[in-house]
């Protein structure tokens, strides 16, 4: 009967994906059992080297070094000595020869000679685990160190990079040169809980994956990541599609913190974007920028000390949703683009305009936006240009707006169209439902379109004239006119009209 692969590597460790990674002291030893609890131990293991053992002590990393498991047993219960154990499946089969298991979890410092002591250069090494894990994809594991580049990284669709925490494992660029991941038409990577650390100037970027003659660059995932000193853009990506970015932190770079780029000269666009719990602090030329991207949304996101907290750039269906921005010269630039909806934003220390709307962005809603603490150079809260379309409601403004632009406001407004506690109906056109006639002879003939057959109109004297008497509806036609009558056939009042159709 076959024997079946465990450990070498992190993969032993992942039960579900519900369950997340299973760490364990480095030499722990660690036993394995048939049941969660109570069942009983398997001591039928072997080690690398075929020698019968009954457990298996962790490295000094803490990872579990391969074994082979007892015939015919694909999955097993670890017991590390804690209050739970967790269930561990095999990687692979193998007819006995420890020479023949193959893996698919590769860690960069064991398996391919990575130091991670922020001296020796680990650019071939960790460029060799990644070619490694691209023949069938696979998933690379960077133990805690600093990881020294001097080039880029090359990377492949389907191979993914896990560290041991954003604080310990760090890829360390020192080429000002160079970006440190890169990629083209790759698709199908998740970088999580690692640091990408640049040289503090230049041109080079943390990320930056592009689309040259793929449909998109698809289902790219960051998670738990820290991205800092980078002379360029700290994210740079060409048409995402259907990608995850959730908990991550971009600092101090000399370009855009994460620039996402759809070019609008292709029928291709990216779509489909999700950022969660993204933060972007001191970036020079910005802090978030997505440029034609469609269906995506910001949540709970922050910018701080940027020129532009967010700018949103021919973008179509576009939604931020508990963001801010801190300390930038504009919170909120809108250039263009349509149906970009803004909830709970709020601006602080704004040294400029907290919110613009320009170049005809269409069907922009604004909901709760709140400027707070304008800074001394804060000149415009609602910033508004001609040929835009908006909806705002509930803005909290300290600085004064400037409404060029068609905005349809629900709050205590300044020239544009407020609705307080009114009932706004329409009283003009061919299809009005309320309005004023005056009667000639005791009788008019009002003509709207709103008029149906089992309409209630609502008349009232406005002017009295003539012999006042009682109007009344005499006559209507469904969807062309109703005719007022009065009781006096030498009425001449104003008379007041509405109609209101039952629900």
């Amino acid at each position: 009967m076959a024997r079946y692969e465990f450990g070498r590597g992190i993969a032993d460790y992942v039960v579900r994906p519900s369950d997340g990674l299973w760490g364990v002291a480095a030499g722990q030893v660690v036993t394995f059992w048939s049941a969660a609890d109570g069942g009983t131990q398997y001591t039928d293991l072997q080690d690398a080297s075929g020698a019968a053992v009954t457990e298996i002590r962790a490295d000094e990393y803490g990872a579990l070094p391969r074994w082979l498991g007892p015939d015919g047993v694909t999955g097993m219960w670890a017991d590390a000595g804690g209050p739970t154990r967790v269930w561990v499946e095999a990687h692979a089969v193998t007819a006995g020869s420890p020479s023949q298991m193959t893996l698919d979890w590769l860690n960069v410092v064991r398996d391919f000679g990575a130091k991670g002591d922020g001296v020796t250069d680990d650019t071939a090494a960790i460029q060799a685990a990644i070619n490694a894990a691209a023949v069938a994809g696979g998933t690379l594991y960077f133990p805690a160190g600093r990881y020294t580049l001097t080039a880029a990284l090359t990377w492949a669709s389907g191979v993914n990079a896990v560290g041991a925490g954003a604080r310990v494992s760090i890829l360390q660029s020192t080429d000002q040169t160079k970006d440190c991941i890169t990629g083209t038409d790759v698709g199908g990577v998740t970088l999580e809980r690692l640091q990408m650390s640049g040289p503090g100037r230049g041109f080079g970027s943390a990320v930056r994956l592009t689309r040259y003659s793929a449909p998109s660059t698809p289902s790219i995932t960051l998670r738990d990541v820290l991205i800092q000193s980078w002379g360029g853009d700290g994210i740079f990506c060409h048409q995402l599609a259907n990608t995850v970015l959730h908990r991550v932190r971009v600092r101090t770079c000399g370009g855009v913190g994460i620039h996402l780029q759809a070019p609008q000269d292709t029928v291709l666009g990216g779509a489909s974007v999700s950022m969660t719990a993204v933060s972007v602090e001191g970036c020079v030329t910005g802090g978030i920028w997505l440029e034609g991207m469609a269906y995506s949304s910001l949540s709970a996101c922050a910018v701080q000390q940027a020129p532009v907290g967010y700018r949103l750039d021919s973008c179509t269906g576009v939604s931020l949703t508990s963001c801010g921005a801190e300390q930038c010269t504009t919170g909120l630039t809108v250039y263009g683009g349509k149906g970009v909806t803004v909830t709970g934003f709020v601006t602080k220390g704004s040294d400029g305009t907290s919110v613009w709307l320009t170049n005809g962005a269409a069907g922009v809603v604004l909901a709760g936006v709140t400027e707070v603490s304008p800074g001394s150079g804060a000149t415009t809260c609602l910033r508004t240009d001609a040929g835009t379309v908006s909806t705002v409601l509930g803005l909290t403004a300290v600085t004064p707006n400037a409404l060029s632009g068609t905005a349809n406001r629900l709050d205590p407004g300044d020239g544009s169209v407020v609705l307080a506690g009114r009932s706004v109906v329409p009283s003009g056109g061919t299809a009005a439902r309320m309005g004023t006639a005056v009667l000639a002879a005791g009788t008019v003939t009002v003509n709207t379109t709103a008029v149906t057959a089992t309409s209630v109109i609502v008349l009232t004297i406005q002017t009295p004239g003539g012999t006042v008497g009682a109007p009344y509806v005499n006559a209507r036609t469904a969807g062309t006119s109703f005719t007022i009558k009065s009781t006096s056939a030498s009425d001449t009042s104003t008379v007041g009209w509405r109609i209101l159709d039952p629900s």
